[in-house]
């Protein structure tokens, strides 16, 4: 494969992403060969080389979206009910959404349990090159308790079901395993927060995980099912809107990693699109969420974002984070640096510098002075071929 140069006017560079004006990346087989003055990159252009002058532009790594169901879409009506659908039906929708998801900026996805095992195999003819979408971060079929929540899960009771699933995806390539611990939101007049798989179950998730080195993610807003999923050794807690401090302190304390998706209930746009019961809930708590959200990311607590099916908006979750007391730097890490972190991708993606992975956009503006710039992608590459150009 020939060289590319390509020059944007400011590059965020490196884990820090640091500002660099005036600078250009040489492309070559994929990956990132050099980032250097474009003086000193001009002068190394050869004969066959394409040069690329994207101008007045941010080149900043790829986005990685951390908290997405391939199928089910939040910008549909009915969203939540579709996903009882046949696979056929699934499999389009998940075809839309990774298409939309990657030409948004989006060029690395952790799914979080999609219905008949469509992440795993759609992950695959991705890396084939026969589908469009971002590279998947996949958890296969998602484990729920049989009288549990989970529109993507699927309902097991006890031990040996759990574990039948854990082996049935870890040998369909898992990436990592997810379980649903609570519901999706506190119930109404009461401070218990049910949860609704044992210890006894989300260990044998972890252990199963543990014997070929796969972590564990969890659907988990908080109670003492949190705190029984930190004894079990669950490795992620997605979503945490009612997280009470101690709860915090307890996954710092134990190293666990946050992934925050504020949007589900401080976006009032995703109402239109969701069950009046559903619109009840989030109503009720949005001003609670969005001070546990503050407390979360002024607590210190290593944390990524994700949209939760809000195919395109991961942009949303990085101007929440700003609203929610983040520095600029730190919001943009949680769909960058630090959500390669989480995905254990860190060694080849998340930022832009020698020998990484030449997953790279370019936005219309400076995200680290307006996070809202990041809806204006004008630029996406991944794995070195280029998606989107204008």
């Amino acid at each position: 494969m020939s060289n590319l140069l390509i020059y944007a006017e400011t590059i965020l560079f490196g884990k820090e992403l640091t500002v660099k004006k005036d600078h250009c990346l040489i492309i070559s087989d994929g990956k990132i060969k050099e980032i250097l003055p474009k003086r000193d990159g001009l002068a190394k252009i050869q004969p066959g080389w394409e040069v690329i002058d994207l101008g007045k532009v941010t080149l900043m790594p790829g986005m990685i979206e951390s908290h997405n169901h391939l199928a089910l879409d939040a910008r549909l009506h009915g969203h939540l009910e579709m996903m009882d659908s046949e696979p056929s039906k699934l499999t389009i929708l998940a075809l839309n959404s990774l298409k939309d998801d990657l030409l948004s900026g989006v060029t690395t996805a952790r799914c979080m349990g999609d219905r008949h095992y469509i992440d795993t195999t759609l992950k695959e003819e991705i890396a084939n090159g026969r589908v469009i979408g971002p590279n998947l971060i996949v958890s296969g079929i998602g484990m729920r308790g049989r009288h549990g929540h989970g529109f993507v899960g699927i309902p097991h009771s006890g031990v040996e079901e759990i574990r039948k699933t854990c082996r049935e995806n870890l040998f369909r390539g898992c990436d990592h395993l997810k379980v649903f611990i609570t519901g999706g939101a506190p119930p109404e007049n009461s401070t218990h927060i049910p949860y609704y798989l044992s210890f006894e179950e989300i260990k044998t998730v972890v252990d199963e995980g543990a014997q070929l080195g796969v972590t564990v993610s969890s659907h988990c807003i908080g109670g003492q099912g949190l705190k029984v999923a930190v004894a079990a050794g669950v490795h992620a807690f997605d979503h945490l809107y009612c997280a009470s401090d101690e709860e915090i302190e307890l996954l710092i304390k134990n190293d666990k990693w946050a992934v925050l998706t504020s949007g589900v209930f401080l976006d009032p746009a995703r109402e239109e699109f969701c069950p009046p019961k559903k619109v009840a809930a989030v109503r009720r708590c949005r001003e609670q969420v969005r001070e546990r959200m503050k407390t979360l990311i002024k607590s210190g607590i290593k944390y990524a974002l994700g949209t939760d099916g809000n195919h395109t908006f991961l942009y949303k979750e990085v101007v929440y984070a700003r609203e929610l007391g983040a520095s600029a730097v730190d919001a943009l890490k949680g769909v960058t640096v630090r959500a390669a972190e989480l995905c254990g991708i860190s060694h080849k993606t998340g930022y832009i510098h020698d020998n990484m992975d030449a997953d790279i956009i370019a936005v219309k503006g400076n995200p680290l002075e307006d996070a809202n710039t990041l809806k204006n992608v004008c630029f996406v590459m991944k794995n070195g071929v280029i998606y989107k150009r204008f």
